[in-house]
């Protein structure tokens, strides 16, 4: 049976238009094409409605976050094989047959990422997957590469990006959904490491590949050109929150030094560049939610399947080059670079 296409949608009254024609002209691959709308106000679902008679709309009446709308997906969807893209996305025309080759290929993955070009520079690699860092964040893998000079080989790899991404529902470990709490940033990177964990292998397919648009209005750098208010408390709260589910308590503890390190680091950061206020409310969260988030924990560690070892990586810190605009503040990344290194050097054999 084909796949179901699900677009996740709010407010996308203004770039639908690309990916939903991009998207119809391959409806002969799909046997529905669904867009989830996270109750958008701008009439962008009316529109797609009207516009596009291929295309069933699901109105969730509220914005439960992207996390939310793919969970929406994935009940509503009529087949196993589900085909997860944002609305700024449009497929190319190769993408969907790659991304079931791969899968059909390997028979324990339940998630396989696209790679992601540019759409206003589509000669070059946005990502292509994600690791997890051990220090909680996502790395992404071919960051702004040359198309030309990638290799296409299917790879296992530990998060996922759901920028586009093709999941099998049957393939998924029994009751794992996106966790809605995250509501924005990482509720992507937590499934993948939490999926991979519970034993189900995550893909990379770089010969599967779409063009990636502006991001989301009012929040996305490649609009704002700098981190909004939103974004900064997302990113502190929602690393604590997945490090605090997912990780092990050995790797709590033996990690322990430098994570405690490295949020000192943050909390600097954080004061120097005006987003106290951020980080306070991020911090009042996470404890406000602490009873959750351990039951939460306790369930995860209990159907685990994989040790920390085999999620976890290494290499330079993921920071965004909007983060560090000044000569100190470079400087201050790669000696905190440095020691992350030589730190994980040390631990990495008895995680």
């Amino acid at each position: 049976m084909k796949p179901t296409l699900c677009i996740v949608n709010y407010n996308g009254r203004n770039i639908l238009p690309v990916s939903l024609p991009a998207a119809s002209a391959l409806a002969d691959r799909f046997t529905a094409i669904l867009l989830i709308d996270n109750g958008s106000t701008d009439g962008s679902a009316e529109w797609a409605e009207n516009e596009f008679s291929a295309v069933k709309v699901v109105r969730l009446g509220h914005n439960y976050g992207a996390g939310g709308a793919r969970n929406a997906g994935l009940r509503e969807s009529p087949t196993d094989q589900i085909l997860f893209i944002d609305n700024d996305v449009a497929l190319s025309a190769g993408c969907v047959e790659n991304l079931i080759a791969a899968m059909e290929k390997w028979p324990r993955a339940a998630l396989a990422a696209a790679c992601v070009l540019y759409a206003h520079k589509p000669d070059t690699v946005q990502y292509d997957g994600a690791d997890c860092h051990f220090l909680g964040m996502q790395t992404l893998l071919d960051e702004d590469v040359p198309v030309a000079t990638l290799d296409t080989t299917v790879r296992a790899v530990s998060s996922i990006v759901t920028c586009c991404f093709m999941a099998d529902r049957s393939r998924l470990p029994r009751g794992e959904t996106f966790d809605e709490s995250f509501f924005y940033i990482f509720e992507d990177h937590d499934f993948g490491v939490r999926v991979h964990m519970l034993g189900a292998e995550v893909l990379s397919v770089p010969a599967a590949q779409c063009l990636h648009g502006k991001g989301t209005e009012g929040l996305s750098i490649r609009q704002l050109g700098s981190y909004s208010s939103k974004r900064v408390h997302y990113i502190v709260r929602n690393r604590w929150l997945l490090i605090l589910k997912n990780y092990s308590w050995r790797s709590l503890i033996l990690l322990g030094p430098l994570l405690v390190f490295y949020d000192a680091a943050q909390f600097l950061v954080a004061l120097k560049k005006g987003w106290l206020k951020e980080w306070w409310s991020a911090f009042r969260w996470t404890l406000g939610h602490l009873p959750e988030i351990l039951r939460e924990r306790r369930r995860i560690q209990k159907l685990r399947r994989l040790p920390d070892r085999k999620v976890l990586h290494g290499g330079r810190i993921p920071f965004r080059e909007e983060l560090t605009t000044g000569k100190v503040e470079r400087m201050a990344r790669g000696a905190l670079n440095a020691v992350a290194a030589g730190y994980w050097r040390l631990v990495r054999p008895l995680i």
